[in-house]
């Protein structure tokens, strides 16, 4: 999540893809290494975050803050120790933006149940994101790549996330106002994504 919300994805573009090649075949099909581990600590702990922060007691819910800062550090530094310490691995390729869609969905319905967020906002957004991961695994299957992420929906991105948080914390009227001009640059971004997918899969020959 982080890495979208903050461009790391632009910067995994931007190194280009790893030098399997430099690394051993075990490294690249390993499960276990760290940046793996911290994507799935993620998605693991979202049980107990929500308990925490669905709590009344201050005490229990400044743990569940503590864990949802664990989340965005650990989001942003796992692709980090990937290229650091040659820990990429087609595993990692797949827990990470998974684990990601994950976490944001939960932290959606978390928002839904406990602090009013509006049902027809995460269904939105949920329908948009189904949408763009099926162009990206159609495009994918066809030409061999998916194209990587605009400027736009990194904007986007961040927008949605800054929302969610909000609304997780309850600063209101703040995540109110905000809440629907990030759902429309979210739904702009997405339009254009899949524009830009469908363009690649019209110009690009089979595989």
């Amino acid at each position: 999540m982080i890495r979208e919300m903050s461009g790391f994805s632009a910067l995994d573009a931007a190194l280009g893809p790893p030098d399997i090649r430099g690394m051993s075949i075990y490294v690249a099909g390993r499960f276990w290494t760290i940046p793996n581990i911290l994507s799935l600590s993620r998605v693991g702990l979202l049980p107990v975050w929500w308990v925490l922060m669905a709590s009344s007691d201050v005490v229990l819910w400044w743990w569940g803050a503590g864990l949802m800062i664990y989340g965005i550090a650990s989001d942003a530094l796992d692709g980090y120790l990937a290229r650091r310490f040659h820990q990429v691995s087609d595993w990692g390729k797949v827990l990470d933006p998974v684990g990601d869609k994950i976490v944001v969905a939960v932290i959606g319905i978390f928002c839904v149940v406990h602090r009013d967020f509006p049902l027809l906002a995460l269904i939105v957004a949920f329908a948009r994101d189904l949408v763009l991961v099926l162009a990206g695994w159609v495009a994918y299957k066809r030409v061999g790549s998916v194209p990587v992420s605009m400027n736009l929906g990194r904007y986007a991105a961040l927008m949605w996330g800054v929302t969610l948080v909000l609304y997780v914390f309850n600063w209101q009227p703040h995540a109110r106002l905000l809440l629907w001009p990030a759902m429309a640059l979210y739904l702009t971004a997405g339009i254009g994504y899949y524009l830009k997918r469908r363009q690649i899969l019209n110009l690009a020959p089979r595989r």
